[in-house]
């Protein structure tokens, strides 16, 4: 841990007994050793979303993301599931809003738990940033709340250092994200970072991160937040070091309950909401269609897909039983009385 942050004596211990002999030389273990060491795994605090470790949580403003980590928050806290179907490992909460007021929290944590305080969720509006005390701070909660499972910032802007001009952007962030991991590994928390997507579309979500090389190499573990045409309100991206998979899951936002819920994978999802597009171009027609017409009449609505992927897609809807094809590439639905 650099010294612009602040020393941490747990934390940095965890790190020299990880990696280092205590006189500053390098430890070295024959692979025989460490094959027979005995390691517990890396604990999921969300199923197949959020381990132990450092997560980077980013979406573009005004999307819902604090919605979404406070919901998360008060799964944790409650035990349960969280979006829809996500089972948590229930365990105390620290919960930074530190772009937020007492009011708004307390209204949202009103709408989405009701009167009664979550158990075990703890809130802090204001915290000095990590070379100036937050750190330290950070670490002294966490060693005397043996509880927390789950540390949300919101927003990591606001607890980062300021950039002084001496390093690069990228030094900046990456010695941000660098300081938190012994501090995640040595009390055993899963640490999420909210923060923000730049405006610059690309097709792998992770470079939408902003800032995004130096963050990305630091942390453990991305989630991207990010809105596509189709039915699905977003998507969300994770991948990370202690995914088997990457994962891709579409999202469905519920206004009156204020919570995010998973739909499925998202290729599936997005290959089903095509079908259905599909399913209601035909239903809409009084003849058979051909591919060149649906994916006219597709686009026009909305669907972005080629014709070839159209195509494709006619030809398995035909095998599956969802089209028939009476003359040469020609498509109804069944049972359609324009079937001849």
């Amino acid at each position: 841990m650099s010294g612009d942050h602040g020393t941490s004596s747990k934390a940095t211990g965890n790190r020299l007994e990880a990696g280092m002999r205590r006189n500053g030389k390098p430890q070295i273990f024959t692979a025989a050793e460490l094959m027979a060491m005995e390691l517990p795994p890396v604990a999921p605090v969300v199923e197949d979303l959020i381990h132990e470790g450092v997560t980077i949580f980013a979406g573009k403003s005004k999307m819902g993301k604090s919605w979404m980590m406070l919901d998360l928050a008060i799964a944790v806290a409650t035990g349960g599931k969280v979006f829809g179907s996500r089972v948590v490992d229930q365990g105390e909460v620290l919960y930074l809003a530190l772009e937020d007021n007492k009011r708004r929290l307390k209204r949202r944590i009103n709408k989405l738990f009701g009167q009664q305080p979550p158990p075990g969720l703890h809130l802090s509006f204001g915290w000095p940033r990590l070379n100036e005390g937050g750190l330290e701070e950070l670490d002294e909660f966490l060693g005397e709340r043996q509880g927390i499972k789950l540390v949300i910032i919101d927003t990591l802007a606001q607890l980062k250092p300021k950039t002084s001009g001496r390093r690069t952007q990228y030094d900046e962030d990456r010695r941000a994200g660098d300081s938190l991991i012994p501090l995640a590994e040595e009390h055993d928390v899963a640490i999420v970072l909210i923060h923000h997507l730049r405006e610059m579309p690309s097709d792998d979500p992770f470079d939408m991160i902003h800032d995004s090389a130096g963050l990305i190499g630091s942390v453990d573990s991305a989630l991207v937040l990010k809105r596509q045409r189709g039915e699905a309100d977003a998507y969300l991206y994770g991948d990370g070091r202690d995914f088997e998979n990457p994962v891709e899951l579409a999202l469905k936002w519920d206004h009156s309950s204020a919570r995010w819920a998973v739909l499925g994978n998202a290729e599936v999802y997005a290959m089903s909401a095509q079908r259905r597009a599909i399913l209601d171009v035909l239903d809409s027609s009084d003849k058979p269609l051909g591919p060149k017409v649906i994916h006219e009449m597709l686009n026009a609505k909305g669907t972005e897909i080629s014709e070839g992927a159209v195509r494709e897609m006619l030809s398995q809807m035909a095998k599956d039983g969802q089209l028939k094809n009476p003359r040469r590439g020609q498509y109804v639905i069944p049972d359609s009385t324009e079937d001849a």
